[in-house]
């Protein structure tokens, strides 16, 4: 059973390449890259944000190579995060993998039930109405709400958390507390995890497990989800500054542009093999 613990923490470029020491076979190996964009790829502000140059550099390379399916994910609508990108090659799954447009053009998506719906935009907008001041903003995950409070002041802190977990208790979403964020997941059996594996499935069939080199990398709660699904199975990063952090997965990244490191680790592989 998996359980959620400290994880070594990767600091240089050379942590990085060791992590994957031995993990893909360029020659043979099928990789899938599973990739959450806001605070991953990017930082997370409450518009999209452009990625660090280096990781753009080596997502384009990677999103170009036929033995890597990449798929990047988002809490946004998939329209957004895809007209954001515009990469070619990449699979993109909008709010969280319940809509997903592969690269060929095929998509589906999944529709909540309209009562859930409801129910999750009033929430949104009372909190908008609320608790949003001073620096506190909401961000808005289709199926899931955060209220972000990073930048209030201490003085107006504890009011307004107080009130916005009061909001989210009370229209009957878990509430899930985090540094300087609330979260409020609805009670329904669709997460993070149950859209990478839809998607992993999808594209290579029910024995996806094992036939893929699986890397995922995300930044927040609802990466859990899927990283606690992959347990075992790929190599896992979770990116966060939190000293304490407890989390499902291998390894912890301490900022979005230390993620740069990683993906130009597993280039890496590529280009030993084109000098082979």
């Amino acid at each position: 059973m998996a359980e959620q613990k400290k994880a070594p923490l990767l600091k240089k470029e050379e942590d990085y390449v060791k992590a994957l020491e031995g993990f893909i076979n360029p020659e043979t190996d099928q990789v899938a890259l599973l990739l959450d964009y806001d605070g991953t790829l990017a930082p997370l502000t409450e518009e999209l944000s452009v990625m660090p140059k280096d990781t753009e550099i080596n997502i384009k390379k990677l999103a170009a190579n036929e033995k890597i399916f990449m798929v990047v994910f988002s809490g946004r609508e998939l329209s957004e995060i895809k007209n954001h990108l515009k990469f070619p090659n990449v699979t993109y799954a909008g709010n969280h993998g319940l809509e997903v447009e592969y690269p060929s053009g095929k998509k589906f998506k999944i529709e909540m039930p309209e009562e859930l719906l409801e129910k999750h935009n009033k929430l949104v907008s009372e909190l908008k109405e609320k608790v949003v001041c001073s620096g506190a903003w909401v961000e808005d995950k289709k199926i899931s709400v955060t209220y972000h409070y990073k930048g209030v002041t201490d003085k107006l802190k504890a009011k307004l958390i107080a009130e916005a977990k009061g909001l989210i208790q009370a229209h009957g979403f878990q509430l899930i507390e985090t540094p300087y964020a609330l979260e409020g997941k609805p009670r329904v059996n669709w997460d993070k995890g149950e859209g990478a594996k839809m998607i992993l499935e999808k594209q290579f069939d029910a024995d996806w497990a094992k036939n893929l080199k699986i890397v995922y990398v995300g930044d927040d709660t609802t990466d859990e989800d899927a990283i606690k699904v992959l347990h075992g199975i790929g190599k896992t990063f979770r990116v966060s500054e939190l000293p304490t952090l407890k989390t499902y997965a291998n390894y912890q990244i301490k900022t979005v542009e230390e993620v740069g490191y990683l993906l130009k680790a597993v280039q890496a592989y590529y280009e030993k093999k084109k000098k082979a």
